[in-house]
């Protein structure tokens, strides 16, 4: 038996999800001293975590999608006008196995049947969707397992976490909510026991790290919940027909499917009371919630008033997972739109408008305005006035803009990336702690692909068409990603 027998070697497939400017980028690195063009902000001091999906291995069964990659941390620390890059992985226990096996043991996407019967009953958990920082601990999250908790400094993986046996689900939301005002935590799970069922659990952890609270509730269907959102009173989860069955997981088809002959709801839950007092209402048409923007209250004629602002479209992330009627259906763009519940009324219907009257996804807000009227949102888009699409990537069409809404004036401010750019997440760093709302900087990892290279721009938040205050440029690309976290310096030092 020869070498290559032995060894058949490493080869991801010739796949849209693997090549170009997508592959994997699989580097664990420290690069000290960043090259940067402009000038940092003296008062940006603390440090940028970013998640993303990058697969480690090849794909057990030849083929994957974009979701499933291993979870690849990046941190960006900034301290004196200095800025200095850290990535490395999370060792979940998937990347344990596999590192050790030096081979993909876990096959498609939340499917357990698919796996390799060496890492049957193993968790599949990749901790690569969004970043936590509560309690002053960072935490790596992904809406299928626990949370890990990484060293903030060294982003060494120090292990799963169930807040000292509290968490009994096997799953957490990669979208928690922070209360500005109590500190507190809200979160959720999904999909508690690792297969698909109907049932929601909510959690509150205190600012001390204590998981004070859990309940459950029964939604009609079992549905990706990916996001929520939280006011000052209540809780919103909306339940979307993407949906799952264990009979198709069984047969190894993809574990979510968009079904829009089921209905979309809205379950509505007061924060006092819990699930006991919880009711549901109906939207008019089946509609996918991607990620959410802010929810707030007010007094109106009936009562109180509820708004929920997220990005909504008619159809599912086709990207990633098929229609389950018509395999050949396009995946349809999102909108901000603003849902309005009337609560003192008797009715289940609600009042649709839309308040973002352009394409977008990844919102932002300041976070210190959350759970009350905001005026300012951001967004990632794309403005063909200012520059052409990009083709369409294993996540759907990338951005070539960043925008801002003043939702006082209804003025859209735009930053166009460049030729072959992509911006990714923004997220919003208020200047001071008491700055007026959206006085502040937009950070955003952008893409520079033809470069095959990573930049992290640095935006005057209410001023984006100005361009950057600064970029700091990576001498390499990073893979793209999902979700990021601002921690200030003061809270890395408590």
């Amino acid at each position: 038996m020869d070498s290559t027998t032995l060894n058949p070697g490493l080869q991801f497939p010739d796949d849209v999800v693997f090549r170009g400017y997508a592959a994997p980028v699989r580097i664990e690195a420290d690069v000290h001293d960043l090259e940067v063009v402009g000038q940092i902000p003296a008062a940006l001091n603390g440090a940028y975590f970013r998640n993303s999906a990058d697969h480690c291995y090849p794909p057990l069964l030849g083929k994957d999608i974009f979701l499933n990659g291993d979870g690849m941390v990046h941190c960006v620390r900034f301290e004196n006008g200095h800025a200095d890059l850290k990535t490395r992985y999370v060792r979940t226990e998937k990347f344990r196995r596999e590192r050790q096996a030096r081979r993909a043991l876990f096959g498609a996407y939340r499917n357990a049947f698919t796996d390799s019967p060496e890492v049957a009953g193993c968790d599949n958990n990749t901790a690569n969707t969004s970043m936590l920082w509560h309690h002053g601990k960072l935490y790596a999250l992904k809406e299928s397992g626990r949370p890990y908790e990484l060293d903030p400094m060294t982003l060494e993986t120090l292990g799963e976490r169930d807040f000292n046996g509290a968490l009994k689900s096997r799953t957490f939301t990669a979208h928690p909510k922070l209360d500005p005002e109590t500190g507190e935590c809200i979160a959720f799970g999904y999909n508690t026991e690792g297969v698909p069922d109907p049932w929601i659990e909510i959690y509150t952890i205190d600012p001390e790290g204590t998981l004070t609270r859990t309940e459950r509730f029964e939604a009609p269907y079992c549905s990706m919940v990916h996001d929520m959102l939280v006011s000052r009173h209540y809780i919103a989860f909306v339940v979307c027909p993407m949906t799952s069955e264990l009979e198709r997981i069984q047969r190894g088809e993809p574990y979510w499917h968009w079904d829009n002959t089921r209905t979309t709801w809205v379950a509505v839950i007061p924060r006092r009371e819990g699930v006991a007092q919880m009711r549901w209402f109906r939207s008019a048409r089946p509609v996918f919630q991607t990620h959410t923007f802010n929810a707030w209250e007010e007094d109106g004629p009936h009562g109180t008033r509820l708004h929920l602002e997220h990005f909504i479209t008619e159809s599912g992330w086709l990207s990633q997972f098929p229609d389950l009627h018509d395999p050949s259906a396009e995946e349809k763009p999102p909108f901000g739109e603003r849902w309005t519940l009337e609560l003192g009324l008797p009715h289940d219907g609600f009042e649709v408008r839309r308040f973002i009257q352009h394409v977008g996804e990844m919102p932002a807000i300041d976070p210190r305005y959350a759970m009350k009227r905001t005026r300012h949102y951001w967004f990632g888009t794309s403005n063909t006035d200012l520059g052409p699409m990009l083709p369409w990537g294993p996540k759907g069409p990338p951005f070539t803009c960043l925008a801002h809404l003043d939702n006082e004036t209804g003025k859209l401010d735009f930053w166009y990336a460049g030729a072959d750019s992509s911006p990714e997440e923004p997220h919003f760093v208020p200047r001071s702690a008491d700055a007026a709302e959206g006085d502040g900087w937009l950070l955003s990892m952008v893409g520079r692909r033809a470069e095959n290279r990573t930049d992290l721009v640095i935006l005057d938040a209410l001023r984006l068409s100005a361009g950057p205050v600064a970029v700091v440029k990576f001498p390499c690309r990073v893979h793209e990603g999902f979700h990021g976290q601002w921690v200030n310096a003061s809270a890395l030092a408590r």
